[in-house]
């Protein structure tokens, strides 16, 4: 099953660390442009919302309470159980004990994709759920990448802070308008509006005395 942009989206991710599961769940919000987002922290919940409903994607941490994390046989039974569940669903694999065994291993039992969850952010999701589309399946292993330093700022709206973040991180040589253009198309608005946007933040950030390098 693949993953349209005119439809909207549900997804449920099981994760029991609430911190990760929000922050999966804020990030699926920001990429899809309609969704309904659901999240569970134990097995249990998670399998009483997928007997309800059907979902177009489901985010699945194999450690969950309840069965052994070091265990392979009970993490490979954790998303077995979840794409029995949820059959038609796009289904990754996210995990903070990766191994490239189990990720073939999870690949065979009808998963889409398995993330570690080191260097873990907003990027790299989006870019695992663009590799599934075009290839079926995504692995991607442990890697720490070297990134700057990084800036929040309570005076900023999260789509401020995007921007201002994506600007930090573009390659040399990118230029401020192709960020407006990619922006654009991630959240479905005009480069202009994006544009707008980065200057709101720029003169919110002016203000207060702070500005960071390369923003």
């Amino acid at each position: 099953m693949m993953i349209s942009d005119e439809q909207t989206v549900r997804a449920l991710v099981i994760e029991d660390h609430d911190l990760m599961r929000l922050s999966l769940i804020n990030e699926l919000k920001r990429y899809f442009r309609s969704c309904i987002v659901l999240g569970a922290a134990t097995w249990e919940t998670a399998a009483a919302l997928m007997a309800e409903s059907d979902f177009d994607l489901v985010i699945t941490d194999p450690g969950l309470p309840g069965f052994d994390p070091t265990a392979p046989s009970h993490r490979l039974a954790v998303i077995r159980e979840a794409v029995e569940a949820c059959p038609r669903a796009l289904h990754v694999v996210i995990t903070g004990s990766d191994k490239m065994e189990e990720g073939l291993a999870a690949q065979k039992l009808g998963a889409n994709a398995y993330i570690a969850k080191t260097g873990l952010d907003g990027d790299r999701l989006v870019a695992a759920l663009q590799r599934i589309s075009e290839e079926g399946f995504y692995i991607s292993l442990s890697e720490i990448p070297n990134r700057p330093p990084e800036y929040h700022y309570s005076a900023l709206t999260p789509r401020e802070q995007d921007i201002i973040d994506y600007m930090r991180r573009r390659s040399s040589g990118v230029k401020r308008k192709d960020i407006y253009e990619s922006m654009g198309e991630r959240f479905g608005i005009d480069p202009y509006t994006v544009e707008k946007y980065y200057k709101q933040a720029r003169a919110k950030l002016l203000r207060n005395g702070v500005y960071p390098k390369g923003a």
